[in-house]
């Protein structure tokens, strides 16, 4: 593999891999790895939502500063304000970022580790997987002279260009190895100990693309499911997290409707396996944040009380002869009643 990013890949792979052990089913599996990994994501999601919750209740100071400079974020003593404003309420747009940016690098992992099962979960490696597409091709397996019949040249496959095909089309291949006597084909190149993927989910080919069946198949409801999941997903937030007197952001509705048509797009031509997976993420996204939402608040700032002040022997004196001990000690008793009843009140029930 010899990665950087399998630093992320090879631990969320291992995490996979054992879902399918359990399920011993590709899609129950990727079903199963996107609860364990939204899992062990969420307390980065708690954090970024106590950071929203903070922006929530400083809004309105903003706003103040805003209008105080009439709109001009530009003026250097606006932002030294601003920054003043943040540090006094302990809030860091850093900290409110920080969760996005380490969750980048994992769904990369995680979008990694699903379509490459032969790699991550059969434990192929790239000069096994491209001696499998190899012998394919030399035997006319059509899918694969399609494919990568443009990278042969004397009938040899360009080793480099196939090795980055897979990394797309990982998926696919797993379920042409299960095709006709493929199997028999690879006795020489596959290890003797390697099994097939169950690539079957409630009839659909997980390895296959919506695309292959065409517009009008059923298989064309996957990546319909992954872009209303998707704005489900964007519009619920959007409304939860919609910070009160700050101006709607033109940019954010535009996403609301972009990335549910980029997500039916890919889904159209990805495998089936990976708009299972996306259906089930954006699923899982919808309830984190109905259960952020609910069950995160932002701490109370407590109430200092008042300490009780403690007049010295000079201070008595001095009321006594001004007048005002008798009103300080009427005062004083007057409190007490206030706060604590008394004891006849106690046993009479007032």
């Amino acid at each position: 593999m010899g990665n950087i990013m399998d630093i992320i890949n090879v631990p969320l792979a291992l995490l996979l891999k054992l879902c399918y052990m359990l399920v011993n089913n590709y899609g129950f599996a990727i079903i199963l790895f996107a609860i364990l990994t939204k899992v062990l994501l969420f307390p980065l999601g708690v954090k970024g939502e106590k950071s929203r919750l903070k922006q929530v209740a400083i809004q309105p100071k903003v706003n103040a500063l805003q209008q105080k400079y009439h709109g001009n974020t530009r003026d250097p003593k606006y932002n030294e304000e601003l920054q003043a404003l943040y540090s006094a309420e302990g809030y860091s747009l850093f900290a409110g970022c920080l969760p996005q940016l380490i969750q980048l690098p994992i769904i990369l992992g995680l979008w990694n580790a699903i379509r490459q099962p032969l790699t991550y979960i059969s434990g192929l490696g790239q000069k096994t997987l491209f001696n499998v597409v190899q012998t394919l091709y030399n035997n006319g397996v059509e899918y694969i002279v399609t494919e990568v019949g443009k990278y042969a040249e004397n009938g040899i496959l360009n080793a480099d260009k196939v090795i980055s095909w897979l990394k797309t089309s990982e998926i696919r291949l797993a379920t042409v190895l299960g095709e006709g006597s493929n199997m028999d084909l690879l006795a020489d190149v596959l290890p003797e100990n390697f099994e097939l993927i169950n690539m079957n989910f409630f009839g659909l080919n997980l390895g296959m693309r919506p695309s292959d069946y065409g517009l009008l198949a059923l298989t064309t409801l996957i990546p319909v499911i992954s872009g209303v999941t998707s704005f489900l997903g964007g519009y619920i937030a959007q409304k939860i997290n919609a910070v009160p007197g700050a101006q709607q952001n033109n940019s954010m509705n535009s996403i609301l409707y972009i990335m549910p048509l980029i997500s039916i797009w890919l889904g159209y031509s990805f495998p089936i396996g990976v708009g299972v997976y996306w259906i089930a993420s954006n699923l899982l996204n919808i309830l984190q944040t109905l259960l952020l939402r609910t069950f995160v608040k932002l701490p109370e700032k407590e109430v200092k009380k008042k300490k009780e002040k403690k007049l010295n022997y000079t201070q008595i004196e001095k009321m006594k002869r001004d007048g005002t001990w008798n009103d300080a000690i009427e005062v004083s008793a007057e409190e007490q009643t206030e706060v604590k009843p008394k004891k006849s009140d106690k046993k009479s029930g007032k």
